[in-house]
């Protein structure tokens, strides 16, 4: 099982990045899949079935697509850290096609704030349902307890394994988990140590268990790799350098106060989409404006009055704008800031792939896309809550320069 590569099936595309950028930190090739036609050989593929905001039906569909192209792969189903989206059913299709004994199921992201007690999940100490991912408007979170969700939309028991029994030991967590009669079990998690564990006792599960969380998680799952597989860096050379386009369609306060920053810190100008002026060819006009100051741009509907009506048209005023901007103006890499954003801009793009070359600090993955009208430009993806207070500038200079921590 050692030398298997790793595939990994998620539900939105900012989340099947931010779950892969640490496996090309540590030197194994990895791609993130858009293109269900794209082939890849890559030690780390990724698929984004890009289901979370679809009906139940729709997402066990795609995530059955999904799983079909995962043969020979260790799997990991990769979930939302807040709980949005179709958790339990798409963890349910998943299972049936590994035909997996255990479901392991650990959603806690410790770098981000995200930990689990007694099967609640925490966001910075508050339980989920109690913080701002209650209002997202796409997905909304109205239960913070992982066991009562997955019960309700698994119709089968749940079992919980504590802090204490997984800090026993990998051999002991092994043996705790096979023996619990219940087939889907979730983990307590406070720390990244234990998240280790927890993949160190599937590693001894010998490929029986299916695990299941974040982008926490799937960053332990290189204890399920072999080293031999990693590849050897290669020289970058010169770069080409170039101002950042930025685009931030969350409205997570967390973004808006990442993009604030680096308005402020780096003077890059921000255009901030109204709801009473979504005028494609007024919004180019103001761009081209704010372009001329040569500091690049930023685009976001962060900031402006939140209309449901026009929830599901915002992602395709913004993929028309960054079109129409990159085919006038020479940028020198795109940074992409929410889930339905990001896959509509990708889309409008022709882009089939995006080759993960690293992070720029844990959860907010750096890379190049592959295919399309601009393969090559490097990208930056981040979801709305995730990153430290200086992740967007972090982001920024690694989009004009190309140069990975």
């Amino acid at each position: 099982m050692a030398a298997r590569k790793l595939g990994i099936v998620a539900d939105d595309l900012t989340g099947a990045m931010d779950s892969s950028g640490y496996f090309a930190s540590l030197g194994f090739s990895t791609v993130v899949v858009l293109d269900p036609n794209f082939s890849s050989d890559a030690v780390v593929l990724v698929i984004t079935t890009n289901s979370r905001a679809e009906a139940p039906e729709v997402a066990r569909k795609r995530v059955r697509q999904a799983m079909g192209g995962m043969m020979g792969r260790v799997v990991y189903k990769k979930i939302d850290s807040t709980l949005r989206g179709n958790i339990g059913e798409e963890l349910q299709v998943a299972v049936e096609a590994m035909s997996s004994e255990k479901a392991v199921v650990a959603p806690a992201f410790p770098a981000v704030g995200r930990t689990t007690a007694d099967g609640i999940l925490l966001v910075n100490g508050v339980p989920v349902a109690e913080t701002q991912f209650a209002n997202d408007p796409i997905s909304p979170v109205k239960e913070s307890s992982i066991t009562r969700l997955l019960e309700k939309s698994m119709n089968q028991p749940v079992g919980r394994v504590s802090i204490g029994e997984i800090e026993a030991g990998p051999e002991a967590l092994k043996k705790t988990i096979s023996d619990r009669a219940e087939n889907i079990i979730v983990c307590d998690v406070a720390e990244p140590s234990h998240l280790s564990g927890i993949a160190q006792a599937a590693a001894l599960a010998e490929g029986r268990w299916l695990l299941c969380g974040s982008g926490g998680m799937a960053r332990e799952m290189h204890l399920l790799l072999d080293d031999s597989l990693k590849m050897k860096r290669a020289p970058t050379g010169e770069r080409k350098t170039g101002p950042a386009l930025v685009v931030v369609g969350t409205r997570n306060q967390v973004a808006g106060s990442q993009l604030l920053k680096a308005r402020d810190g780096l003077g890059i100008p921000l255009l901030n989409l109204e709801a009473e002026k979504l005028n494609t060819e007024g919004l180019l006009k103001e761009a081209d404006e704010l372009i001329a100051e040569g500091k690049g741009l930023a685009i976001s509907s962060a900031f402006s009055q939140y209309m449901p009506a026009l929830k599901q048209s915002i992602p395709g005023i913004m993929a028309g704008m960054v079109a129409g901007i990159l085919a006038s103006y020479k940028f020198g890499g795109i940074f992409l800031s929410g889930g339905d954003i990001a896959v509509e801009i990708c889309r409008r793009l022709g882009v089939s792939a995006i080759q993960v070359n690293g992070e720029v600090e844990p959860g907010v993955p750096a890379g190049e896309l592959m295919g399309g009208q601009y393969p090559g430009m490097r990208v930056v993806t981040k979801a709305g809550g995730f990153g430290t207070d200086e992740a967007m500038v972090k982001s920024i200079t690694y989009l004009e320069r190309g140069s990975v921590p």
